[in-house]
């Protein structure tokens, strides 16, 4: 699912750029106004750069690879705030010690089908890996892992670690409460997070694979938006007055986020943020510091509910019946004869074949020049573009 190039998965506000050159590239058709300030870089030297940048900041080798494949899955299924762009982030958290780079986690008790983990304050990736693992470890045995852990962090996109689940012929579920920014209905200030969750299982022939935020778009989506300069949806977020906003440099100053499906979606992130901070013993709601406040040496103590499930505990032939089920819902008689039904993990797959065919990942210039300035100011290789045409002009001062 996400093994088609090499991705090992068992599976800020927005800088003033310059302009970048235009580097020519085998563009499809369908995708040519899309690429028009788009440049290819091959998996193998995306991950060469995410792994340089993070031994610059005393990433052991074992985990770097952990983390580039973790980033570089969200770009391939089109995660783009969850992805690459969400690097400096990551290095500033490490730089900073708002996590613990060498900290691993450790269960705290458990029972046959349980867990309480403490994250020792390791990044959310590897208490998320740990967590789901040790969940799926518990449904061999016994056809049900729920495991949930406190001290955590920024878990990324929450996919990554039902597909963990998925490899093993489980169904994994993933919840992870988040820093405040969804404002309650009624409310002008946010008190809960833009809560994750995620619900994957594998047919024969196909998957189901949500993922989502609680919110209508998380605070991922805002940032590539105001990176690409970019006007979002009223929607989506209220600025510091609590009126409907357009512009993403005012939703992520004031980050009052909207719910998705009103209070549907604010009751489903509040039981969320129930199981997975109230329960652990982890911070919740406006326990939680605001994303990118000053920590003052606090860490952000997330929590979060992994949970594996053996289907073939209820029935032999799930995957055949899930098979069954995606091609009825997507058989159904669609509204616009030229957008089919889709189940939840199709676009993603869209983008996952798209990349396929490009042969390489498309990134924008403006997020290839974000990368440079990383590059610069770790004094590491920048990521070299793929593709590149000999004959094309290069001015005097490039940033490549």
């Amino acid at each position: 699912m996400l093994s088609r190039l090499r991705l090992q998965c068992v599976v800020t506000p927005a800088l003033h750029w310059e302009q970048l050159r235009r580097i020519t590239y085998r563009v499809p058709n369908e995708f040519s106004m899309e690429m028009a300030h788009t440049s290819l870089v091959l998996v193998t030297e995306a991950r060469r750069f995410i792994q340089d940048c993070l031994h610059r900041v005393g990433v052991p080798p074992e985990k770097q690879q952990c983390i580039s494949d973790f980033l570089l899955a969200a770009d391939y299924r089109g995660i783009h705030g969850s992805g690459i762009n969400r690097l400096d982030t990551y290095l500033s958290d490490i730089k900073h010690k708002f996590v613990d780079i060498k900290a691993e986690p450790r269960i705290i008790s458990e029972t046959l089908t349980s867990a309480h983990v403490d994250g020792n304050c390791a990044m959310g990736v590897f208490v998320g890996n740990y967590c789901m693992d040790l969940a799926v470890e518990k449904a061999r045995k016994t056809g049900l892992g729920f495991v949930v852990a406190k001290r955590s962090h920024h878990i990324g996109m929450a996919a990554w670690y039902s597909f963990r689940a998925m490899a093993k012929g489980f169904i994994g579920i993933v919840m992870s409460n988040a820093a405040p920014m969804m404002v309650a209905p009624g409310a002008k200030s946010s008190s809960i997070g833009a809560n994750c969750l995620a619900f994957g299982a594998a047919a024969e022939h196909s998957h189901f694979m949500l993922d989502m935020a609680t919110t209508v778009k998380d605070i991922g989506a805002i940032e590539w938006a105001a990176m690409m300069t970019e006007n979002i949806p009223k929607t989506w977020a209220t600025d510091e007055c609590g009126l409907p906003t357009s512009y993403p440099s005012l939703a992520l100053s004031a980050q009052r986020l909207n719910p998705a499906g009103g209070h549907r979606g604010f009751a489903l992130g509040a039981m969320i943020d129930v199981l997975c901070g109230v329960m652990s013993g982890a911070n919740y709601a406006t326990r939680i510091p605001r994303w990118w406040a000053p920590c003052e040496g606090r860490t952000s103590n997330l929590g979060l509910v992994m949970l594996a499930l053996d289907p073939c505990v209820f029935v032999p032939d799930f995957q055949e019946r899930l098979d069954d089920f995606n091609k009825r819902i997507r058989n159904s008689c669609p509204a616009d004869e030229v957008n089919p039904v889709e189940i939840p993990g199709d676009v993603e797959k869209k983008h996952m074949d798209y990349v396929d065919g490009l042969g390489a990942m498309p990134y924008p210039n403006l997020l290839l020049a974000k990368c440079k300035l990383i590059a610069e100011m770790l004094c590491v290789k920048p990521m070299q573009l793929a593709f590149a045409s000999s004959s094309c002009q290069r001015p005097n001062r490039c940033l490549y």
